[in-house]
Parts: structure tokens; sequence; C-alpha cells
């Protein structure tokens, strides 16, 4: 196999942009689920929608089944005001003051009563004692501009500076609200760029070695026993990344087949395959993470495991994990959905809300899951424990068992990270993926109230912004594949040019490599990144060149 003719530039990769253009939430107003209407268009929640029973896409509300069940799994969720009913948008506008004001107002109180923890017993109580009036207040302060928005009076010219005033208002509580942050967030752009700065300039480092003893101290020993080594040049792993990722997919293809079959799954069938999997990952992870790439887009239904394997056993390396535990992290992510093969696939596939009793089926795959293992003897606790708390959530929103904080172990809340990101980055039948920005993104927001955020931290810096085998868009408008990274102080990135401003192919690539590395002046600015892509963006495909 050989890499695809190449433009090796420099990239600020991790400055590079604002994470917008594909976000949960992005641009849209948030609103709270007990000021929804039948008509308004929810286009994303306040979690992963794979963790209630709704599809894996946006859609109108229509029934008051719709809403209960919002109101059951969601707190606030994103209304695109273009796909809702006309007749709704100053209702929707109302109810993004509502929201927003509520949210600023207690952003403000906590600021405010945090400052006062240091202060005297007595002040602090009085202080406590007065915060369900602040509340009160600024409640209704937003009610009064909502009801302005819906029912605004007659203007008259002595109202005309009130009238700025509600709609300054309104557009500061918008763009405070812009994209999936909120008022309490200091901008999700702003936190991903520091978490995926540049750091020493090792070759082998993906995380600040003070970061790293952080975990160490929150996690144990396990943390950063081995320092990941410096990777090897890619073309030279592409052939054995080529040779392991097919034995790991036809191995995890014949145990599910098994499965299905309802066998006993031979889980050591699996331990050989692995071996080889986590020994290219360990030698060189980006190899391993374009043999995925042209497997999921080579293949008719790809098995979605080997993927989140890769993942998690990146996650672990980055973190400096023994190969022992390597080898553990693979097995996690190769079996973290097998009971889902006994599932339907019709149910797994559901465009729409799911009834209650199918709900409840879907969860039970983490027990049937469970229940395969244990006929098989033959995994660790290590592995066992993972695939049971891989969608337990930090807040205790989560399955089976509704864990919460302290109760999920690493191994799980790893899991959980490593799930979550595949589902909103994979090619779906009922929804469109996210870019890898974006999805780092919707983790982010969901940090610290369904994942822990040490954790969400670390894995965007083991995986980066624009990781090997994506398509990212240059401020010219044309389209490339990331094949390589070179690390440093500044990290280079080495790309395939795939199609031209209009997205039309490419039929000269000749003249694009010929302008070499040092390219100045306007072909430098060309060459910068504009933004990352999500899978297929515009039909297009990673360039598949084998030799």
């Amino acid at each position: 196999m050989t890499m695809p003719a190449a433009h090796v530039f420099q990239s600020d990769a991790p400055d590079a942009r604002p994470l917008s253009g594909q976000g949960p939430g992005d641009r849209l107003p948030p609103i709270d689920v007990l000021r929804l209407l039948p008509g308004m268009f929810v286009a994303a929640l306040d979690r992963p929608w794979s963790d209630t029973p709704f599809g894996h896409s946006g859609f109108r509300i229509d029934s008051e089944t719709q809403l209960g069940v919002l109101r059951q799994h969601c707190r606030q969720v994103f209304v695109d005001p273009d796909c809702s009913l006309p007749e709704l948008a100053d209702a929707i506008k109302a109810a993004a003051v509502l929201s927003g004001a509520l949210d600023l107002a207690l952003s403000e109180i906590d600021v405010e009563d945090s400052r006062k923890q240091e202060a005297k017993e007595s002040a602090g109580a009085n202080a406590a004692s007065r915060k369900p009036a602040r509340i009160a207040s600024a409640l209704r302060q937003a009610a009064r501009n909502a009801s302005s928005l819906m029912n605004p009076a007659p203007k008259r010219r002595d109202d005309v500076h009130t009238g700025r005033q509600a709609r300054e208002h309104l557009r500061q509580v918008l763009r405070a609200q812009d994209g999936p942050t909120t008022a309490r967030d200091d901008g999700t752009a702003a936190r991903i760029r520091r978490w995926l700065r540049p750091g020493t300039g090792k070759a082998g480092a993906t995380l600040v070695s003070g970061g790293l003893q952080k975990l160490r101290e929150r996690y144990g020993p396990s943390i950063g026993v081995i320092e990941p080594a410096v990777p090897g040049p890619i073309s030279e792993m592409l052939e054995p990344a080529a040779a392991a990722h097919a034995r790991m997919v036809r191995a995890i293809d014949r145990l599910f087949t098994q499965v299905r079959l309802g066998d006993i799954p031979a889980i050591v069938t699996l331990d050989e395959p692995i071996e080889g999997f986590v020994d290219v990952i360990t030698k060189s992870p980006d190899a391993m993470r374009w043999t995925q790439a042209i497997y999921a887009q080579r293949a008719p239904r790809p098995n979605p495991a080997p993927a989140v394997a890769l993942n998690l056993v990146i996650f672990g390396r980055s973190m400096g994990m023994t190969p022992e535990l390597l080898h553990e992290l693979a097995r996690i992510g190769l079996l973290l959905d097998l009971g889902k093969v006994l599932l339907p696939q019709e149910l797994l596939e559901h465009p729409g809300v799911l009834e209650p009793k199918d709900y409840a089926l879907v969860q039970q795959h983490v027990n049937i899951g469970l229940d395969l293992l244990e006929r098989s003897q033959s995994v660790s606790p290590f592995v066992r424990n993972a695939i049971a708390q891989h969608h337990e959530r930090m807040d205790g929103s989560g399955y089976p068992h509704r864990l919460r904080g302290d109760q999920i172990d690493l191994p799980g809340r790893m899991a959980a990270i490593v799930d979550t990101f595949h589902g909103l980055t994979a090619v779906r039948a009922y929804a469109n993926p996210l870019s890898v920005e974006n999805a780092l993104s919707a983790l982010n927001e969901w940090s610290n109230t369904l994942f822990c955020q040490e954790l969400v931290e670390h894995f965007a810096r083991a995986t980066g912004i624009f990781p090997v085998g994506t398509l990212v868009e240059l401020r010219s408008g044309e389209v490339a594949a990331v094949v390589e990274q070179r690390p440093g102080p500044r990290p280079r990135l080495r790309l395939a040019m795939i199609a031209n401003a209009d997205k039309g192919p490419i039929r000269d690539t000749g003249d694009v490599d010929a302008r070499g590395s040092d390219a100045a002046g306007n072909d430098a600015a060309r060459m910068r990144i504009a933004r990352g892509l999500r899978i297929g963006a515009w039909g297009l495909r990673l360039p598949d060149r084998r030799g």
C-alpha cells in the first residue's frame, strides 16, 4: 500500500479555527424542555442521542408523547427556528430569552455566592436566603422581555429607546448562548484550542506532563507507566496495519456470527489478532487510523467494533498504559456492544422515538453482552466492568444501574467517552455524522455532567482536531484528506488534495504537489485549514491508492 500524493504544509492545527458549523446546537438557542411546544424542531439535545429513546437526528415535535419523553431525559434542547412552524418564531425567541436569562442569572448568582464562601458563616446564610428571591426577580424580568417580544405594543416615538434595549437584550442572550456553549463557559472553541496547544514539542508526547501526573494521582499507577514511543514513518507501517486490521475484522466478524447462531462466543480467538492490532498502533497510530478510515469507506456494512477498539487503544497509549492494558482496552472496544448482535437491526436503526418497551430492550444490550461474556468465561474483571459501565454517566442519568461519580471505574469512563465519540462521528443509516472537531466540541459540552472532564480533555489531545483519515476544507474552498501528522512545536499535516473549491475532483494533482512544502505568500494562506469535515461530505471519498 502506498500513500496518495500529498502536499506538506505548516498547520496551526491546534488553533486552526473556532469549532462551529456542524456541532450540536451550533448557533441555535437552548430552550428549557418545559417551554417546548408542538411544531418546534429539536435539532440537538443536551446529551448524546444514544442516551435517549430518540433516533440520532432532529425532529419536529408533533405529539405530547414526544414532549413527555424530552422532559424525562433532557433539561434543555436546541431548537431550529428555520425548521419549526413559522408561526412559532416569536415563541421560540421568547423561550430562548427565558432560558437564557435564567442561566445567566444562575451563573451570576453562583459566582456571587462562591465569593462569599470564605466569609463568615452568618453572611453566607443570609446570601443563601436571598437566592430564591434573586432568581425570581431574574425570571420576572425575563418574562417581561419575552412578553414584549410575543405581544409588541404599538410603537410611539418615546418607545423607540425601550424597544432598542429589548432587542439588544435578546441579541446579548442569544449571543451568549451561541453554539453548544453556555454563559457559564468560557467558550468551547477556546477550551478545545487550549487542550490541543502544543506542549514541549517532543515528537512522541501527546499530553503535558503535569496533566498526566494529575490523572495518575486520581486514577492510580496504571497511568504513566510507559512513555509513548515516537511514531515511525506512516508509510513504513501501512502494510502491517492493513494486514493486522484485516485479521481483526475477520476475527470479530466470525465471533459475531457465532453469537447470531446461538453459540457461545469464543473470545480467545481474538487474542492473536489483538496482539498484532495493538502492536501496530503502539508503533504508528496514524497508520492504523488511515487503514480504518479506508475500511469504513470501502466496506458495504463496516463492523464498528474495530474503530471503537482503535480509539480506546490510542487513548490508553497516550496515557502511558502498559501493553497488557492496551490489549484489554482493545478487547473492551471489540466487545462493547456484543449484546446488540442479538437485537433486531430495525430496532437499532429506528429513526423516530422508540416506544418505552423498545427503548428498554435496547438498553438491555448491556446485560445481554455481559451474559454472553459470562458464558464464555474468558474476560477479565477489567473488561467486564468497562462493558457494564459504558452507558453510565457521571450525573447518574445513565443505565443500567444509574451509577454516578466515583462509582464508575476508569475503564468504564474511558469506554463511555469513546463509544459516544464513535456514535457522533460514524456513518449511520439514520443520521449524518459530525466532524471530529464538532464531536470533540459536543464531548466538551457534556463533560463534568455526563463524562469526566479531565479524561475528555485528554481524549481530545490524543485524537486531535484533524486526525489522519479525515477530510478538511481549506480557506480557498478546496478539500483535502489528512494523510499524515508530523508532531513538533508546531505540528505539520500532510494533505492529499482531492477536490477543487467547487467540490469537483482535482484532475491534475501534479501541480499541487509541485509547489512543495515551502509555499509562501498567497499559496501559504490558501493552504490554511478552514474547518474539518464529516465523513462523506459532498460525496467525497478518501484517495485509496494501493501499490
